[in-house]
């Protein structure tokens, strides 16, 4: 559950960035993760974040930072969101009651929509620049390198080994038998499977590059959001994600799964040992973000929706790769 900041606590943010300002804070669809607001100073819009303490720190916070940096300097099709620097020059401010938080730039445009051949292979184009540019980030130059998917069991504070064992073996919230079974099972076979990642190619993941995460203008993806999870992971990592995500926008359709492909293929290409992962990466995917959903829930949130609708999703997931073993590999050939 994200804590309601106090007016105290945002207006002391503001008061980092700008000196004794009049101005005004607007609701935001979204920011499920951090408080977010629209912040106007001077006709000027911008987005004020105060980060969620379980789940983003100061280390976190710098590779944020140092990654959007990076990407201002890129010449990429899409933009990001940068950091304002405080009146100090920081990109980021420790408040009086230890919560983080930041003001950002505002980026123009609408939630792109995910609705015919031409918008998905659009999605894989911009989803292969994103893996491209990133790629050629020197990781050596990193001093916090986040969190992988992989590591499941670390990426919430209050959901490690044992917690999410006591949440399976006695679940505190309703969840139909048979997709528990199969939750279960799918921690089992991860388990014993993930040594086969260990000697992928890994770079910086965004994790989170979904339709909701960009922004459009004149029927053009503009925008690329939300670097809360970005991580040295598994290189391939981020193509599993986005196709899971044009599979479970599009029902399941081919048609979009081939011409998403065709859009990444055409910028980013892997080697046969990392596309043979993808229904291996997929699982993990999964269990990363239903881990997090119970440590949100043993943070105080209401779950449960959220976890059974992403529980079903991942039963689905898996049962269409099985399905379509053959015309996934023959897309996934496309990308070698």
């Amino acid at each position: 559950m994200i804590k309601m900041p106090s007016s105290a606590n945002m207006d002391e943010l503001v008061q980092h960035y700008f000196d004794n300002p009049d101005y005004v804070l607007d609701s935001v669809p979204f920011g499920l993760t951090n408080f977010t607001r629209i912040l106007t100073v001077n006709d000027e819009k911008l987005v004020l974040r105060i980060y969620n303490p379980h789940t983003k720190h100061h280390a976190g916070i710098e590779l944020e930072s140092a990654v959007i940096s990076f990407f201002a300097k890129q010449p990429c099709s899409f933009h990001v969101p940068l950091f304002r620097p405080t009146l100090e020059g920081r990109d980021y401010v420790e408040l009086s009651d230890g919560s983080l938080g930041a003001i950002v730039s505002f980026l123009e445009g609408h939630v792109p929509e995910l609705s015919d051949i031409k918008a998905a292979r659009q999605f894989g184009q911009v989803v292969g620049e994103f893996s491209s540019v990133i790629g050629h980030y020197d990781p050596k130059s990193l001093t916090n390198r986040g969190t992988s998917f992989a590591d499941y069991y670390q990426l919430h504070p209050l959901a490690d080994r044992q917690a999410v064992h006591t949440f399976i073996e006695h679940p505190p919230i309703a969840v139909p038998a048979a997709l528990l079974q199969f939750y279960k099972d799918m921690v089992s076979e991860a388990e014993s499977s993930l040594f086969r990642i260990k000697t992928l190619p890994t770079q910086l993941v965004h994790h989170d590059l979904l339709i909701f995460n960009l922004l459009a203008e004149g029927g053009k993806i503009t925008g690329v959001l939300d670097f809360d999870f970005i991580s040295m992971d598994i290189a391939f990592m981020e193509f599993a994600i986005s196709f899971n995500h044009v599979l479970q926008e599009s029902n399941g359709s081919l048609e979009m799964a081939e011409a998403f492909v065709a859009g990444y293929s055409s910028i980013r290409n892997h080697a046969p040992d990392e596309t043979a992962m993808l229904p291996l990466l997929t699982q993990i995917y999964h269990l990363a973000v239903l881990h997090i959903y119970i440590g949100q829930y043993y943070a105080g949130a209401k779950i449960e929706q959220h976890f059974n609708y992403f529980l079903h999703q991942f039963a689905n997931r898996m049962s269409w790769l099985n399905d379509h073993k053959s015309d996934t590999q023959s897309l996934l050939g496309t990308l070698i």
